[in-house]
C-alpha cells in the first residue's frame, strides 16, 4: 500500500509540474518536427527507463507499455516509479502536439501516433 501512495504522490506531482508550467521558451533559430511514423500496430510511448532515471518514447504496443509499468511498479524502486509517473506525464503532454508546434532542438516528443524529433528548419 505504501509503494502505491508513494507512485501516485510522485504522479501527482509531476503532472501538476506539466500542467502548470509555462509554455517552452521560443527557440532562437527556425525549427520545425521531423516525423517518423510507427510501424502498425504500435504507437508513440514514453516508457520508463528501467536502470536510471529518466524516460524514452519507443514506438511500441500499450501492452508492452503496460508491462513495463507494471515491472517499475512492482520493483519498490523509487527512481522506477518516478519514471513511471514522468512518463505518464510525457504521454498527457504530447496529446497537445502537432506537427506545426513550436519546439525546442533536439526534443521529442508523440505526434499524434508517430515520434517527432525537433529539427533546425
Amino acid at each position: 500500500m505504501g509503494r502505491l501512495l508513494g507512485f501516485v504522490a510522485a504522479l501527482a506531482l509531476t503532472v501538476g509540474f506539466v500542467v502548470f508550467s509555462g509554455p517552452p521558451a521560443s527557440a532562437s533559430a527556425p525549427t520545425r518536427w521531423q516525423i517518423a511514423p510507427c510501424p502498425a500496430g504500435s504507437k508513440a510511448l514514453w516508457l520508463p527507463r528501467l536502470d536510471k532515471f529518466g524516460t524514452d518514447i519507443s514506438c511500441t504496443t500499450e501492452e508492452a507499455r503496460a508491462t513495463a509499468v507494471k515491472e517499475a511498479v512492482d520493483s519498490g524502486s523509487p527512481t522506477r516509479m518516478m519514471n513511471v509517473a514522468i512518463a505518464f506525464a510525457q504521454q498527457i503532454s504530447d496529446k497537445s502536439l502537432t506537427p506545426e508546434s513550436p519546439c525546442v532542438l533536439g526534443a521529442k516528443g508523440a505526434i499524434g501516433e508517430a515520434i517527432g524529433t525537433c529539427v533546425a528548419a
